[in-house]
């Protein structure tokens, strides 16, 4: 499926981005720390080539979301990607239902999973398959894999550590998932991608194109935005830069 996926797309890694270990508490995150990862994450984007833009705001505190609901996340992404490389649209819903995971679909994934394999465009196949970058995102931030790249695409390991739709295998291997990361790794990575964002997002409007890809770095970024910010549904993250 990943090698599938990389063909399609054109995938080309670039240089990695510098990754650091910390785990503050939650209630660590203040003024003074959040000034500082503005800075480590301005530095790593300018290591990756990019640029800057001192006036973007410091992030809010953290509301992260629950592990359960992150895991059934995940799990309703990992399905759904499936469809993108030509599973029956009856069969995954079918496989969701007996998961018991119906309840996490987002108004748009439920409205793909009530269209006839026939009738779904070529956009919806692209965007589903997009999201095995969300997906990846999604499984750093639960310690799945070790670092978040973004000069690297989602490993080639990733179709061993999800549930095999195809072999018949159930949701066991997210559901054990019970922890996120700590809060503070959470927002340094979300920061940095935040500003990575908006490099990507500068350089396209300015017709120049950016060191890294945006469709990573968005797909990721809204992971990891809608894990922080519990308030922002699936399909209405916000992502202004």
């Amino acid at each position: 499926m990943l090698h599938s996926l990389k063909k399609l797309l054109g995938l080309v890694a670039s240089t990695p981005a510098e990754q650091q270990p910390h785990s503050l508490p939650n209630e660590d995150i203040t003024e003074q720390f959040r000034q500082r990862v503005k800075k480590e994450s301005e530095a790593k984007v300018l290591a990756l080539g990019g640029r800057i833009c001192d006036w973007l705001p410091l992030l809010d505190a953290p509301e992260l979301r629950e592990v359960v609901d992150v895991r059934g996340r995940m799990s309703v992404v990992n399905a759904l990607i499936n469809i993108s490389f030509q599973a029956p649209v009856a069969v995954i819903s079918a496989w969701l239902a007996k998961e018991n995971l119906l309840g996490h679909l987002s108004p748009e994934e439920a409205a793909i999973l009530a269209k006839d394999d026939e009738h779904l465009t070529e956009q919806e196949l692209a965007n589903l398959r997009w999201n095995l970058e969300s997906l990846w995102a999604m499984m750093w931030a639960t310690r799945m894999v070790p670092d978040l790249d973004p000069g690297k695409w989602c490993g080639d390991n990733m179709a061993s550590l999800l549930p095999n739709l195809e072999r018949g295998q159930s949701n066991e291997k997210l559901a054990t998932l019970n922890a996120l990361r700590p809060a503070a790794e959470l927002y340094r990575m979300l920061d940095f991608y935040y500003r990575l964002h908006w490099y990507c997002v500068d350089e396209r409007m300015h017709g120049r194109a950016a060191t890294v890809s945006e469709s990573l770095v968005y797909e990721r970024r809204k992971a990891l935005e809608w894990i922080y910010n519990r308030q922002y549904a699936w399909d209405d993250v916000e992502m202004g830069t």
